[in-house]
């Protein structure tokens, strides 16, 4: 095993990547996302590395010879095979930015046995980084201010903030059952952050229209369910976020202020949620609930008995 670091070009031209469409007896490679090697080459031209090395394996046309100082191949097509890393091996060759310098780490003597292993190996084994922490760890990129950093900052306070229902019942790393994470959080909260009224909060004030509005929320929930665990449901929270700004308008409206106490009785009639019809987690579930959601709130509008 040999590991280096080489220009792009000096290796591209005698790389050659098995493919299972071309050669369904032996090959065993996806095919490429050119896509995917265009962002990777953006990437490089906006002046980053990519450190993780490109996996090959050296074909009897590569003819290695090591001095002890130096590994030298010849100069052939399909000399080297490309195990792992076929998106970066293109992405650097499609670089505009020349002298792109890869790291490559160079296998001798495998059999097509033993590569499609390493292949396996490598690619079943590999884990991302899950979503969650992603948006999590955002908070040392963000500008202050910033959408992404106000966002991260109230999921803090939420799960840490005593008074707030949510607190010790979040996930900021990893997806947890029974706990909110990152990722519904941003898909609910986020939207609302650029709409009146919490675009105009300060953010101590955003938080204490979030906990008052949860805990109205809870209070709903424990009298239609006896239960509050709904509260971290990742669709019950979306699909809630999605009528937040009616909800805290009509209170200010029709109450005069967005205080727990008038966001109950605005979101009295949610008592009468039908759970049994409503599943998933996708997009349009989500939706439909959110649907739902209104559709209740909005019946007594004709009537005051809900309102007052």
């Amino acid at each position: 095993m040999f590991v280096g670091v080489v220009p792009v070009e000096k290796l591209f031209p005698f790389c050659a990547v098995s493919r299972t469409a071309e050669d369904p007896e032996k090959g065993y490679q996806r095919h490429l996302a050119e896509q995917r090697a265009r962002r990777i080459a953006e990437y490089l031209d906006d002046g980053n590395v990519i450190p993780g090395s490109i996996i090959l394996s050296a074909q009897s046309a590569a003819a290695l010879k090591y001095d002890g100082e130096q590994l030298s191949f010849a100069a052939r097509p399909r000399a080297f095979l490309v195990i792992d890393g076929q998106h970066r091996l293109y992405g650097a060759h499609m670089a505009s930015t020349g002298g792109v310098l890869i790291s490559v780490c160079v296998l001798e003597g495998l059999s097509q046995e033993q590569e499609v292993q390493y292949f396996l190996d490598v690619n079943s084994t590999q884990r991302g980084v899950p979503r969650t922490l992603q948006l999590e760890i955002v908070k040392f990129l963000a500008e202050e201010g910033s959408v992404d950093e106000i966002r991260v900052r109230l999921f803090k306070a939420l799960n840490e903030d005593p008074e707030s229902p949510l607190c010790g019942r979040m996930s900021a790393d990893k997806t947890v059952r029974g706990k909110l994470s990152h990722v519904p959080f941003k898909a609910a909260v986020e939207p609302r952050l650029n709409e009146m009224p919490l675009k105009s909060f300060k953010f101590e004030s955003k938080v204490k229209l979030l906990i008052h509005f949860l805990r109205a929320v809870q209070r709903i929930l424990v009298d239609s369910t006896n239960e509050d665990t709904k509260l971290s449901n990742a669709a019950f929270f979306q699909a809630m976020f999605a009528v937040f700004p009616d909800v805290v308008r009509r209170a200010h409206l029709v109450h005069g202020d967005m205080k727990e106490e008038s966001i109950v009785k605005v979101i009295r009639p949610l008592r009468d949620i039908r759970w049994d019809v409503h599943g998933g987690t996708n997009k349009k579930a989500i939706a439909a609930f959110a649907g739902h959601l209104r559709d209740l709130l909005d019946a007594p509008i004709a009537g005051s008995e809900h309102l007052v």
